[in-house]
């Protein structure tokens, strides 16, 4: 968070005040308090705790935008907010699985690319930006510290906003603060988007504003919540995730007094309500009293698993929040670093049932909404390549990244954020295993001996979530060009739907402006390397001067979900530095997009596709309809309303069926559709005609999607499929008569009563000289 109008953070408090001059008025940077944690007060069991309700707010696209501001910055010295132990280096530690060297080509071109908002769009006057965002069907959205945009995908036309964030509310503080580290997240699951922001100001509470998109449209309505945290514990850097029973959120806390964070938050957010526009409620973990004093252990840097692509995790599989720790500074006494996994498991019919980790509290409520536990130990930690953390802390201490000098400018080195697990923590279903990419920054071995470190991109793969979590693969990514060496930081990373995995962040140097870069690996390559080198996606043109050293801080990297394969990735840089000045400073954006072109789109594989038909008291049967030609044909009648239902039969189980249509009469999806199976329920379908019956848009839990169609003929007696009713039919039926129905001769049955006989006959010698029209 980095506004204008109250507190600077994201990691701690920057040694800047912003003298921020608006076109009519002054306004002045105040300091943000924070009380002494003090526990709520449990309310009385008989006593109801009523979610929050939320304001339904305007079309976003009918919101005003601001005026912009004008920044003057002066350096006035305040202390800094840290994370407590995280910057903590052990001598011995060394990391032994740098990958230094990587192929001069290999990652796909940029496609689409195009600008995001800057600073005199995005707030005015505050460093850093914030950068994130996410991509829809449609639409990509952009947030940077305080305001929000949509943008036309294709186009990259910004066709909503700049719009501060706070508007989207009518009541409340979330109407009147615009505090900044927001958050935008694009729910497949739903098809709506989340918008967030926080409030950091105690009084009269601390709170995360959260609305939720009332339809697909991301510049139509919201549903806009407001969550009361707490009077005593600011909430700082809060990161949000999508999974099926909630949304779930992690933050840092601080307490009155404190400049380094007492623990982390870990929030579950009550999702079905919320796309609902209902009353919802939340649940906090408290975790700060599992710090372990001793080893100078307080959790923090936090995320929670962010669920990517349409295929759900198993059903009541809870939701991972992760953090990476380094000796001494670990839950429990350790050898090597870890990467700590809490499950977060949410139980809204009993809140009180809801768990974190191992011996966590039971919720309670206290009102507002908000039930309040206390957090539990980790359920694992898994061992990982040992790391050492980056220590810079607003451009101060080692491992700091150097910047290109320019003439007149007074060279800064910027932020690493290296004490945290970057934004996102993403987790892929894929049916025969489950993934999850976890990345942050950390230093790298010196280049040479009594060379300089560098930071690079430490990042791993996680499978066996379902059960025993466990180290795929991993590797830091910083590879070496002794004539224009880089630091490579503040990262996002993701997969896509076949497992190739990239990483977007910023790269810098002594003779390199700060600018963007993306890296990757096919899921096809050797383990342990982003084999597939790096790509430049947007070159910067200037620096950042001293003593603006804040840099980030986040970035977002997003698949677009409607291949599954395109990465959208937003990021900051600077343009160039038009005079000797240092001020104002001046971030620009950029969204930017790339493809594997190994990652391909294929429908599931179709099994089989049947005719269902009851034949009364003699059961159900199928009628096989071959998916090439020859087609099938179904010779048993639809009646009056010419009824049949069309059976889809997948090589995997289907998460959606998507949306069923045909080329004759009406088609809509059966709720009986399950497993492997989706039923299509036909009327109107003619006799003596082809029919294609369409699902579009299904999904099966390998994560293949795309379109299924299915083409058979309907022709009353056509007992033997020659597309012509004739005397051949009416002998095969004859024979059968006095038959009760079964799997050998069902297809005689033609009225489907559940035995042959005259009726049949007689039916299929009305039919004779009817034929089917050539196939499709």
């Amino acid at each position: 968070m980095k506004t204008t109008s109250k507190f600077i953070s994201g990691l701690f408090n920057p040694r800047l005040a912003f003298a921020v001059v608006l076109c009519s008025a002054g306004m002045s940077l105040a300091v943000l308090a924070l009380a002494a944690p003090t526990p709520k007060t449990a309310m009385p069991a008989k006593m109801l705790n009523p979610g929050v309700s939320p304001v339904i707010s305007r079309p976003l696209r009918d919101l005003p935008t601001v005026n912009q501001l004008t920044t003057v910055q002066t350096e006035i010295g305040d202390t800094e907010r840290r994370l407590a132990g995280r910057q903590t280096q052990n001598p011995l530690v060394h990391d032994k699985v740098t990958q230094t060297t990587a192929p001069a080509a290999g990652m796909p071109p940029v496609g689409v690319s195009f600008e995001g908002m800057n600073i005199a769009q995005g707030c005015g006057g505050c460093l850093p930006p914030d950068t994130d965002g996410a991509v829809g069907p449609n639409h990509y959205v952009q947030m940077v510290n305080t305001e929000l945009a949509v943008f036309n995908k294709t186009t990259g036309a910004m066709i909503s906003g700049p719009t501060p964030i706070k508007a989207l509310w009518s009541s409340g503080e979330c109407a009147t603060q615009d505090d900044g580290d927001p958050i935008v997240i694009y729910d497949q699951l739903a098809d709506r988007w989340l918008i967030s922001q926080f409030v950091s100001s105690a009084a009269p509470s601390y709170a995360e504003c959260i609305a939720v998109s009332t339809s697909p449209d991301p510049s139509g309505s919201y549903y806009a919540y407001e969550f009361d945290q707490s009077t005593t514990v600011f909430h700082d850097y809060p990161k949000i995730g999508v999974w099926p029973d909630a949304y779930y959120m992690t933050s840092n806390e601080f307490p009155s007094g404190q400049e380094t964070n007492s623990g982390a938050g870990a929030f579950a957010f009550e999702r079905a309500k919320m796309l609902s526009g209902q009353p919802a409620r939340f649940i906090w973990f408290d975790e700060s009293a599992i710090a372990v004093a001793a080893v100078a252990y307080v959790p923090g840097g936090q995320n929670p698993t962010n669920l990517d692509g349409k295929v759900p995790p198993p059903v009541g599989m809870p939701n991972y929040i992760v953090e990476v720790d380094t000796p001494p500074s670990t839950p429990d006494p350790q050898t090597s670093s870890v990467l700590v996994m809490w499950k977060f498991h949410v139980d809204w019919n009993n809140p009180a049932n809801s768990t974190f980790g191992t011996g966590s509290t039971a919720p309670v409520a206290v009102g507002g909404g908000l039930y309040q536990a206390n957090g539990g130990h980790p359920d694992f930690e898994v061992p990982i390549a040992d790391f050492v953390p980056a220590q810079c802390v607003y451009g101060e201490g080692p491992n700091c990244v150097p910047e290109k000098i320019v003439a007149g400018v007074h060279t800064a080195t910027l932020d690493t954020l290296g004490d945290r697990t970057m934004f996102r923590v993403t987790y892929r279903n894929f049916g025969d295993h489950e993934s999850m990419i976890v990345h942050h920054t950390v230093v790298t071995a010196a280049d040479a001996p009594n060379g300089a470190t560098r930071t690079g991109l430490r990042w791993y793969e996680v499978r066996n979530l379902s059960t025993t979590p466990a180290i795929y693969q991993q590797s830091t990514f910083a590879p070496l060009d002794p004539a224009n060496p880089l630091w490579r930081w503040m990262g996002s990373a993701a997969m896509d739907h076949v497992g190739n995995i990239a990483i977007g962040y910023s790269a810098s140097g002594p003779n390199y402006f700060p600018s963007i870069h993306y890296a990757g690996r096919l899921a096809s390559d050797p383990l342990n390397d982003l084999t597939q080198g790096e790509a430049v996606m947007f070159s910067g043109l200037g620096i950042q001067g001293f003593p603006l050293n804040r840099w980030g801080d986040y970035s977002d990297l997003t698949v677009d979900p409607t291949d599954d394969c395109t990465f959208w990735y937003t990021q900051e840089y600077l343009p160039a530095n038009g005079t000797t000045d240092l001020l104002p400073v001046n971030w620009h954006t950029r969204i930017g997009t790339f493809k594997f072109s190994q990652c391909v789109v294929n429908p599931p594989p179709l099994a089989t596709v049947s005719s269902r038909k009851v034949h009364g008291s003699a059961g159900i049967f199928n009628l096989n309809l071959p998916l090439t030609p020859p087609y099938g044909i179904e010779p048993r009648s639809g009646g009056t309303n010419g009824q049949f239902v069309i059976v889809f039969h997948f090589a995997n189980p289907v998460v959606t069926c998507g949306t069923a249509s045909s080329s004759h009469g009406t088609a809509t999806n059966d709720p009986a559709s399950g497993g492997n199976d989706c039923l299509v329920d036909l009327t109107g379908v003619p006799n003596a005609q082809y029919t294609t019956v369409t699902l579009a848009g299904v999904i099966d839990n390998h994560g293949n999607q795309g379109n299924v169609p299915g083409t058979f003929g309907v022709l009353l007696g056509d007992v033997d499929a020659t597309g012509r009713v004739d005397g051949n039919d009416v002998s095969a039926t004859q024979s059968h008569t006095r038959q009760t129905t079964d799997n050998t001769n069902f297809r005689y049955d033609v009225d489907v009563s559940g035995k042959i006989d005259g009726n049949d006959v007689s039916t299929t010698q009305g039919q004779t000289r009817t034929s089917l029209p050539t196939p499709p």
